[in-house]
């Protein structure tokens, strides 16, 4: 979840990817900058990897984001459309040049992409939001870079809400911490421990939007945080603001009303 992308517009778009993509893609994502707020989002870690493409009336620009270790600022044109395609954690197309690990906390430019001028302007010069996720699967193709055991290990992770001990990961699969913490950092470019922070944040994203009228200590114990002092410095961490300022800056009580999913055909 990027719960910061829906405060800079009134309306946030989405496809869900139909099988085999859905595996790997987690949605096609569409904005326009349109809001009081509008002018940078904050990124929030997430384990996944971003394409966001401006269509604006600035030109057509797109870049690849890899997935942050903490919060980080990127910048909009208050008014402009945006396009965008989140892959799967440990996910990502096998034509980009580029490797998982290379893009933490960084970004790259389509451009300097193979085909990537091309595709630019293919998404820009598409008359609609479907058409647009329709270019990206003819790009992307069949062809990804990741590995079953490392999936197996995300799956684990993801399935315990982040609270997935390394011993529990080695009971799972049979291999070493040695090898497990190897898999991650060279495929991923964290270690399991700190991909584990991002998943039960991320959980506790997913509480704390849906439940804003609950005590925020029950939210953060459901999730796994215990020690409340270590919530609050991580919550800050990974958003730059407080729980109660992203309740505030979020709007919780209207955030799903934004969301519009949209049949593609």
């Amino acid at each position: 979840m990027q719960p910061f992308m829906l405060v800079n517009t009134s309306r946030y778009y989405k496809i869900l990817p139909q099988p085999p993509q859905s595996e790997r893609i987690v949605h096609y994502y569409t904005f326009d900058a349109n809001s009081e707020k509008a002018g940078s989002l904050t990124g929030i870690p997430d384990g996944c990897v971003d394409i966001l493409f401006n269509a604006g009336s600035g030109g057509a620009e797109g870049y690849l984001y890899g997935m942050v270790t903490g919060n980080v600022k990127v910048k909009l044109k208050k008014g402009d459309s945006y396009f965008g395609v989140r892959f799967m954690p440990g996910y990502i197309p096998a034509r980009f040049d580029v490797a998982i690990p290379e893009l933490v906390d960084r970004r790259a430019d389509v451009r300097d992409m193979p085909g990537g001028e091309a595709l630019i302007a293919r998404v820009a010069e598409a008359g609609c939001f479907a058409e647009r996720a329709a270019v990206i699967d003819r790009y992307i193709g069949n062809d990804w870079r990741s590995s079953d055991l490392l999936q197996l290990l995300i799956g684990a992770v993801e399935r315990s809400g982040g609270c997935a001990r390394i011993a529990d990961l080695e009971n799972k699969t049979m291999y070493s911490a040695r090898y497990i913490n190897k898999v991650f950092t060279q495929n991923i470019g964290v270690s399991p421990k700190e991909f584990s922070e991002h998943v039960r944040f991320q959980s506790l994203i997913a509480r704390l939007n849906v439940s804003e009228t609950a005590r925020l200590t029950d939210i953060a114990a459901d999730a796994g945080y215990y020690d409340q002092s270590h919530f609050i410095r991580e919550f800050k961490r990974f958003t730059a603001v407080t729980p109660r300022e992203y309740a505030d800056a979020v709007d919780l009580p209207t955030y799903y009303e934004k969301i519009v999913y949209v049949d593609p055909r």
